[in-house]
């Protein structure tokens, strides 16, 4: 039906809902969690996907580009820990903070200390020796004992000097001084070894087995100014017999 020609008013359809895809008001709005389940709240507890779960391993798989707290992190120095290959680490003990300090001794310096603690040992035992053969009216026997009395004073001396006080009274006065092996004073049995050959000196009053003591005391001098000579480190082979003491400059 018309009016007065023109075509009847049409209704708003927003009036009645009826529009397709508009909301009804004051209706309950459509709950789209239920469609799309991957947003709102986690369904059953469980993981929302597409998001990432920061500190939780996805199916036992590490989040990557996520670091991982409490685990190391590969490539990157574990700090207070030694790296592989590294001093102080185990079986790797750290090198001795004294050991090879200074210049290695030389030769003569060496020599002129052995002459000037010989000197500082022989000529009281040799003024003592003197006393002790006049009083006895030269009894051989008092010679023989005096003389490995001397023997003992100064293999004692060399042996005693170098372990407690790291040189003796000649290698002092020329700036020298012996380190152990691993540095520090050498011990009493290493000071002992190195200075073997001192000990020689006890049988130069037995016959026939003074002659060879001499001979076999010249031979150990010789053989360790050579080896001395020889050595990158001026170690003699009395060092190397001792287990690698080291003369060197204070």
């Amino acid at each position: 039906m018309t009016t007065g020609g023109y075509p009847p008013p049409q209704q708003d359809p927003r009036a009645t809902g009826a529009h397709p895809g508009a909301p009804s008001y004051g209706a309950t709005p459509p709950d789209y969690t239920q469609q799309f389940p991957q947003y709102g709240a986690p369904q059953n507890g469980g993981p929302q996907y597409g998001a990432p779960q920061y500190g939780t391993p996805q199916n036992g798989t590490p989040q990557f580009g996520a670091p991982q707290f409490g685990a190391p992190q590969y490539g990157a120095p574990q700090y207070g820990a030694p790296q592989d290959g590294g001093f102080g680490g185990p079986g790797f003990p750290g090198p001795d903070p004294n050991f090879g300090a200074g210049t290695p001794g030389e030769l003569l310096p060496r020599f002129g200390a052995r002459i000037i603690d010989g000197l500082i040992v022989g000529i009281p035992m040799g003024i003592l020796s003197a006393i002790m053969i006049l009083a006895s009216g030269g009894s051989g026997f008092v010679d023989f004992f005096m003389t490995v009395v001397s023997g003992v004073v100064a293999f004692g001396y060399w042996a005693y000097m170098e372990s407690a006080r790291g040189a003796t009274i000649g290698k002092k006065l020329l700036g020298l001084s012996v380190a152990g092996p691993t540095g520090g004073n050498p011990t009493l049995e290493q000071a002992a070894k190195r200075n073997a050959f001192v000990a020689l000196q006890i049988l130069t009053g037995v016959p026939l087995l003074g002659f060879l003591a001499g001979l076999l005391s010249l031979a150990a001098y010789i053989g360790i100014a050579v080896t001395i000579e020889q050595d990158g480190n001026k170690q003699g082979f009395h060092d190397k017999f001792a287990g690698g003491t080291r003369v060197r400059k204070s």
